[in-house]
């Protein structure tokens, strides 16, 4: 049983690398570097070429990312049949993988069109979840759930951080978008943009703006889930934990953002604006499984007695 839960918390940290690739392959303008799929330049191996080398690494990660992913739900099967918490994300996570492939691939064959990039990287934000709730899971039934007198605390924070997970990946995806249609720099200057708080007509200084908008609006659902976790504290163990954690992350986030804006995306502070995001959505994501986990999806069924 460890070596799934293991298995699992392994497979949530590598697909966090996988994004922190694939956002260094979008920074360093090597989307195109193998300009074909699944091969690289018709060549299993891609050539020595920088730009093919960073695009082939990104696929070697997810290559990677999607053998954990089979083994965690096949040891999931073998360890823990019954315990539907477990199977059910173990289960999911293998065609999410296989959506996220072919994404990868459209991306690939269709040269990067913007939208499709946005899904894939919000895609991946639902692989994080999947695998989260997965090693969750496995956490709980380890140690037969949460008390009862947890439990409405516990899902009290639930239901704040699942909206502010909505919130979350509405500026995840306008983000990804940004990244790549060229709207990322469209406006100069931070918090305006080219001296004005609204942008003008043109459409990547909308969309640019919009990103803006909404990152600072989001401020409003994390500091409400922020706030329930930490009114929560005495009853919830690890409510404190997530307060601080969300509180921390969202100043960081929009901090890097600022930077970002100002110092015209180097690749450092790009990579480290879209893993912020991440850790946000792990940390709501991990705040809302807590919280609607519930012993009886962890218990396997009774077993059945022999009639005497």
């Amino acid at each position: 049983m460890k070596a799934t839960r293991n298995l699992a918390f392994i497979t949530c940290v590598a697909t966090l690398i996988l994004i922190g690739v694939g956002v260094y392959v979008r920074a360093t303008g090597s989307g195109l570097g193998c300009p074909d799929w699944p091969t690289c330049h018709g060549e299993i191996v891609p050539p020595h070429d920088q730009q093919a080398v960073i695009e082939f690494s990104h696929r070697f990660v997810a290559a990677i990312v999607g053998i954990l992913v089979i083994g965690t739900a096949l040891l999931a099967w073998r360890n823990f049949k019954g315990h539907l918490a477990v199977l059910l994300p173990a289960t999911m996570a293998i065609p999410l993988v296989g959506i996220q492939g072919g994404l990868g691939a459209i991306t690939v064959v269709r040269e990067l069109p913007p939208e499709v990039v946005a899904t894939h990287l919000l895609l991946a934000m639902v692989i994080l979840t999947v695998m989260a709730a997965t090693a969750l899971g496995i956490f709980n039934a380890m140690r037969e759930g949460i008390p009862p007198e947890q439990r409405r605390s516990a899902f009290r924070i639930s239901q704040r951080s699942m909206m502010a997970l909505v919130f979350v990946a509405a500026v995840v995806w306008i983000g990804g978008y940004l990244g790549e249609s060229g709207a990322s720099t469209a406006c100069e200057g931070w918090p305006t943009c080219n001296g004005g708080i609204f942008p003008s007509a043109d459409d990547q200084q909308i969309f640019h703006m919009i990103h803006r908008y909404l990152a600072g609006l989001l401020v409003i659902p994390v500091a409400w889930a922020a706030l329930a976790a930490w009114k929560e504290r005495q009853i919830v163990p690890w409510s404190p934990h997530i307060a601080a954690t969300l509180t921390m992350i969202y100043v960081l986030q929009v901090a890097a953002g600022a930077l970002n804006v100002l110092y015209t995306f180097p690749d450092a502070l790009t990579v480290t604006h879209t893993m912020l995001a991440s850790l946000l959505w792990l940390s709501l994501s991990a705040a809302a499984l807590l919280g609607i986990s519930s012993k009886g999806l962890n218990t396997p069924p009774p077993p059945t007695q022999a009639p005497a």
